[in-house]
């Protein structure tokens, strides 16, 4: 089943309170996915404890590798609040562009070591938890979340005295951006012109 897409609508963006990463971050920095490590360990026990994790939600979306139902939410939810950009860019073309984010991300998780895998995996079970995500994150539910909470919850992690929420948030911010910056929509207004035709052409003939 096709996960169904939530398109954000345009909204006003705070430039203050917005977690924007420079676009030439595509890589996940080793030292922040080690960061991840016990302290997210010993709270997702607690959470499935809890409430414990159906099966059906331990299966990725159809079409992907590695992010589930819950992920695939978040990082739309993630997307307008990193990427202030994607609200500018025609509504028509908003979906399909989700899409390729998406699937960008889910590519780039999927490549990943066994190792660092885990230690996302952590992070993300972790947020798809709703008591101990609201605890967190003070956000109850990505869908709807809205771009100023998101970009709260960004901000408050990133600044984090905890290795462990400051490593947590800059990985979110580099997933998002860097599969947001590859694509061609962004390019324009990343200053970027696009590859030269003749080398375009050459590369993907």
């Amino acid at each position: 089943m096709k996960l169904p897409l939530r398109v954000p609508g345009e909204g006003t963006m705070n430039p203050e309170t917005q977690a924007r990463p420079s676009a030439a971050g595509h890589g996940l920095a080793r030292r922040d996915v080690l960061k991840l490590g016990l302290g997210f360990s010993l709270a997702l026990g607690l959470g499935t404890a809890l409430v414990g994790c159906s099966d059906s939600a331990k299966a990725p979306v159809a079409g992907l590798r590695f992010l589930r139902a819950g992920d695939a939410e978040l990082f739309q939810a993630l997307l307008p609040a990193v990427a202030v950009e994607f609200g500018r860019i025609d509504a028509a073309q908003r979906t399909p562009l989700m899409e390729r984010v998406l699937r960008h991300v889910d590519g780039t998780c999927a490549a990943l070591g066994q190792g660092a895998q885990k230690e996302l995996r952590k992070l993300l079970d972790l947020l798809a938890i709703t008591p101990l995500r609201y605890a967190l994150t003070g956000v109850g539910g990505w869908d709807g979340a809205g771009v100023e909470a998101m970009q709260a919850f960004l901000a408050r992690w990133r600044g984090s005295r905890f290795a462990t929420l400051n490593a947590g948030g800059n990985i979110l911010v580099t997933l998002t951006a860097s599969a947001f910056y590859m694509q061609p929509e962004s390019w324009p207004s990343a200053g970027y012109p696009g590859p030269l035709d003749y080398v375009f052409k050459a590369v993907n003939s």
